[in-house]
């Protein structure tokens, strides 16, 4: 991926104003995201990379962690699961709304449960068996490196929920490394195993764009509950090809996401300036 000062001049030289945050929804940005359907990469790694001041991390924090309860909220109401990618992106656009800059990251992640649970490990494996959009997704919104409000709801085995956070706003976690067990299911380890790939090119192969996002979005841990342990590798980016208005993936009791906006979240989110 470019430099934080070469996807700046790319901007530029192709007339993409960056002043606000969704500038991917501009025409130009939309033009050149044709020619290269990895070209929101570098929005992502904008967000990621560009100064905030003390002011603005203060309000966003605000902000983001309202719009975040409140969605939960009406996540468990709506009772979806495996709603991640779509939840993810309403979020987004709620918050771009406000003048919150983020980022949809699309991964896997890996829990590991105390030894006193009894609970094995669960993984979100981004290359598995069966159709699915992403097996995980969650935000990159500063102050916060994750903001994740569904990994709860989601469906376990066990005991395995009483150890996960409702919602996850880190600032920091631990950084890590992603591992072949960590993106990719046993099961498709295998089946290219016995397709005569290496073992070292797996990742390579079956996650394309993971280096490149990982340049700005490092594989993180971050607690759970009760030492539960959260492992989050991004392998790509994402973003919600229409703007709040004109989402329809999700119901919430005969709203849709831009009505549910409009009546619950409008007037009681601030708007950042900075």
């Amino acid at each position: 991926m470019k430099s934080y000062k070469e996807i700046v001049e790319d901007f530029n030289s192709k007339g993409i104003p960056v002043e606000q945050p969704n500038f991917y929804d501009h025409p130009n940005f939309i033009a050149a995201e044709r020619e290269d359907p990895s070209y929101l990469n570098n929005y992502a790694a904008f967000v990621a990379s560009r100064a905030y001041s003390k002011e603005y991390l203060e309000e966003s924090k605000i902000i983001i962690t309202t719009a975040s309860k409140m969605l939960h909220e009406h996540l468990k109401k709506n009772g979806r699961q495996g709603a991640c990618v779509d939840i993810t992106g309403i979020l987004a656009r709620i918050l771009e709304k406000h003048g919150v800059w983020c980022a949809c990251i699309k991964g896997s992640c890996t829990i590991e449960f105390p030894a006193s649970s009894n609970e094995e490990k669960t993984h979100f494996w981004s290359v598995d068996q069966g159709e699915f959009a992403a097996a995980h997704s969650w935000l990159f919104a500063p102050p916060f490196n994750i903001v994740d409000i569904t990994i709860r709801e989601q469906d376990y085995s066990g005991k395995k929920k009483s150890y996960i956070p409702k919602i996850v706003l880190d600032k920091k976690g631990s950084n890590s490394k992603a591992e072949i067990e960590d993106i990719i299911s046993p099961s498709i380890v295998t089946n290219l195993r016995m397709r005569g790939i290496p073992t070292e090119e797996l990742l390579e192969l079956s996650a394309t764009q993971m280096i490149d996002v990982q340049q700005y979005f490092p594989v993180k841990i971050v607690d759970g509950i009760n030492g539960t342990k959260l492992k989050y590798c991004p392998v790509a980016i994402h973003a919600s090809e229409e703007p709040l208005e004109g989402i329809k993936n999700m119901n919430f009791r005969g709203k849709t996401p831009y009505k549910l906006y409009t009546k619950y979240f409008k007037e009681k989110l601030g708007t950042i300036n900075a």
